[in-house]
């Protein structure tokens, strides 16, 4: 007994070993990539978005769709992050680590339910919830899905996956009559309403719930409000809908590629076997994980459904699997007119990975039963998944400074007015839509525009600033452009490093002769070649910036805004014409 005792202790210890490492790396990689530029569709989605509500009062725009979604509560958290953080998303990026959070709690406490329902509470079954939770946090924490814990965008995506867990879960205990099984059927209702504000799959959690009602033998006065809830939650959501252009619909999608919308569903749900493996073998593993998923799946409903009102948690998974598959039906009907292989993106990863976490809540009893039998066997398995999850999850510890400084010059290019489309692509498809939103943000000060160094920038230019003494800086100018679009500005590229004060300024000030701002350069970007010949503080010393030539002279001085140093520098004559 001491034996055993001292054997699933320290199980337990290496699994929750394994799920904090798995967590930690998780976290450096979200710091890693992190940048307070807004990506994508943030520039419309989150600042366009505190411009209509927070100036113009445009209160339409918390339900207006976003592509095809109504994306009301993660429109709250990017008010908020603009309202009292100062739009920099390091709340978003600390609240999709906290969404998945809840999620790990909801599937504790189905987890722990499932187990204590098999086993009548035993202490193998902690055990065994225990050690389930471990793989659980490692998995929901995987760094396969960076492209949703690691944009502030994304909490739309969590919010989509856990809401209707936590609907089917409270609607699976709301059976029972009473207090308490009407607080949590209430309860199950709001939060099966509250889908419909995270994204288009939320309109079919409260049908399914209808469903799994009407099937576990509700009283008929609940079913009744649910069916109402629903249609009342459709109509509300399609009021007014159109559908994007771009984006096929899941009916002609079936009946002119049928099976390419199966195979697209396949590899949707099965991703994380694709990023656990890569490659061709990977997409052939996702499809039939994919199927044993389906298979395990009907397995359950079918067996759950000789006394359904007997197995309400099981059914409650299964639904939710079903409403994961559902998810993957309708991203394939709109999006498979993008390819097939769109379905094995990053950012799916995430209804994949809770639909799998979902299988094993539903199967755990009979894995448990499996590990005693099969133990070596087991053991084995075990270790290979957890060896091939931590492998892909050093992926998060790739350097991501490029990226980062990249779309830190892409703003400079935004403020100054610059049309460089080859850089403000890193952001954003360069428009006249996205200059007018920065145009706004610029002026009143709002989000990244109201910070250093980008703020007010553009109004400095063609001042002219007295010199003052300062410590020369070493550097270089690598490289002056003309830029593709735009005759009003030079490109330039190089490196600036203090020796006085062993650091690279942030921002640079580039002036002509007789004082004028000329341009404006940022630093960040990696420069291992300087730092090796130079300093190692001069590892990011890389600039890239941008002179207006109206002001440029054959001798240009870059000053340091944020560091008191100068360099004269000379740009060639050709290019100033």
């Amino acid at each position: 007994m001491q034996l055993q005792w001292m054997r699933q202790n320290l199980g337990l210890t290496a699994a929750w070993s394994f799920a904090i490492i798995m967590v930690l790396l998780a976290v450096i990689g979200a710091i890693r990539a992190f940048s307070v530029v807004p990506y994508w569709d943030m520039w419309g989605g989150t600042l366009g978005f505190y411009i209509a509500t927070a100036l113009d009062g445009n209160s339409a725009a918390w339900w207006a769709q976003h592509n095809e979604h109504r994306i009301v509560l993660s429109r709250l958290l990017f008010w908020l992050d603009y309202a009292l953080f100062g739009g920099t998303s390091v709340f978003l990026i600390i609240m999709n680590f906290v969404i998945v959070g809840l999620a790990v709690l909801t599937f504790y406490r189905i987890v722990r339910q499932r187990m204590r329902d098999v086993s009548g509470g035993n202490q193998s079954a902690d055990v065994t919830t225990w050690a389930a939770m471990a793989f659980l946090v490692a998995w929901l924490y995987h760094w396969m899905q960076w492209e949703n814990l690691a944009w502030g965008f994304q909490s739309q995506f969590f919010l989509a996956q856990l809401l209707p867990l936590v609907a089917l879960y409270l609607l699976s205990g709301a059976r029972q009559a009473g207090a308490a099984g009407r607080n949590r059927f209430v309860l199950a209702c709001i939060t099966g309403f509250a889908c419909i504000g995270t994204m288009a799959n939320g309109v079919i959690a409260l049908p399914l719930m209808t469903l799994y009602a009407l099937l576990t033998r509700f009283p008929w006065q609940r079913s009744l409000t649910l069916a109402l809830l629903s249609l009342f939650a459709l109509s509300l959501y399609f009021y007014g809908y159109s559908s994007p252009g771009n984006h096929g619909s899941i009916l002609e999608t079936f009946l002119r590629q049928p099976d390419d919308l199966v195979y697209y569903v396949l590899l949707y749900l099965g991703t994380p076997f694709y990023f656990l493996t890569g490659g061709d073998v990977g997409m052939r593993l996702a499809a039939i994980s994919t199927a044993v998923m389906a298979a395990l799946t009907v397995y359950a409903l079918v067996k759950s459904l000789r006394s359904p009102t007997q197995n309400l948690l099981t059914l409650a998974l299964v639904f939710y699997i079903a409403y994961i598959a559902g998810t993957a039906l309708g991203t394939g009907g709109g999006r498979l007119v993008f390819g097939v292989e769109q379905a094995a993106s990053n950012r799916y990863t995430t209804p994949a990975l809770m639909a799998w976490a979902a299988l094993l809540a539903l199967f755990l009893p009979a894995l448990e039963r499996g590990w005693r039998q099969y133990r070596p066997v087991a053991l084995f398995a075990i270790a290979c998944l957890g060896a091939a999850m931590l492998w892909r999850q050093t992926l998060a510890l790739q350097p991501q400074q490029q990226v980062v400084f990249n779309r830190e010059v892409a703003v400079l290019a935004l403020e100054l007015r610059v049309r460089d489309e080859q850089q403000i692509n890193s952001v954003y498809v360069m428009d006249q839509g996205l200059f007018n939103t920065v145009a706004v943000a610029s002026e009143y000060n709002i989000g990244i525009f109201d910070r250093f160094p980008w703020r007010d920038l553009a109004p400095q230019l063609g001042n002219i600033v007295r010199a003052r003494e300062a410590a020369n800086c070493q550097g270089h100018i690598d490289q002056v452009s003309s830029i593709d679009g735009d005759n009003n500005y030079l490109r330039v590229d190089g490196w600036l490093f203090s020796n006085t004060e062993d650091r690279t300024p942030q921002l640079i000030q580039i002036r002509n002769p007789i004082g004028e701002i000329a341009g404006f350069a940022l630093t960040g970007q990696p420069r291992p070649d300087v730092a090796e010949a130079v300093d190692d503080d001069a590892e990011r010393s890389g600039f890239r910036g941008y002179i207006r030539r109206e002001y440029s002279q054959p001798q240009m001085t870059l000053s340091g805004v944020d560091v008191d140093c100068a360099l004269q520098v000379d740009i060639p004559a050709t290019l100033l014409e």
